[in-house]
């Protein structure tokens, strides 16, 4: 029993230190009108980025034609911030509808470091590898989507954009 104990209590002193991986230090805070966060290893394209909805890729994919890319734009809705169940409910039957039957979506609830109430929907397609994840920062009578279109399935997309969730705050 004793040597049941003295593996234990490491493992779980170490559960409270686990933490979201973050790329490196080479990170950069957005001040965007609507709020501010942090992007890793991330760079504007500003071939394709408008004062309403930015893109971003990879430092690596930067010269790509069809790279792996996170969007962040914010728009407006009918719900208060206390309605976000309701928002969620529409968001995924507005995905249903869009995405069809050869789609297959996933859909979690999230609370970030700041606060923030977060809805993921992760979309599949059965003759696709592109993965296409939706994170709904939740406001009142507003919300922030971070877009993410994972072509490769690459990782380090994925940390990059749920960095960008997490770092949020509203202004």
């Amino acid at each position: 029993m004793k040597k049941l104990l003295i593996l234990l209590i490491p493992l779980i002193f170490l559960t409270g230190c686990i933490r979201i991986p973050r790329l490196s230090n080479n990170s950069n805070i957005v001040n965007a009108s609507f709020g501010t966060y942090q992007i890793d290893n991330l760079v504007k394209r500003e071939d394709h980025s408008t004062p309403n909805k930015i893109f971003y890729s990879l430092e690596k994919d930067k010269y790509e034609s069809r790279p792996d890319n996170i969007s962040v734009e914010v728009g407006t809705n009918y719900y208060s911030k206390d309605e976000h169940l309701t928002f969620r409910r529409a968001i995924q039957e507005q995905l249903y509808r869009q995405v069809g039957r050869n789609a297959k979506i996933t859909g979690t609830g999230i609370d970030t470091s700041k606060g923030n109430i977060v809805y993921k929907f992760l979309i599949t397609k059965d003759n696709d590898k592109t993965e296409v994840t939706q994170y709904y920062i939740v406001g009142d009578h507003k919300y922030v989507l971070v877009y993410e279109t994972n072509f490769s399935r690459n990782p380090d997309l994925d940390i990059a954009a749920y960095n960008i969730v997490d770092t949020f705050e509203w202004k």
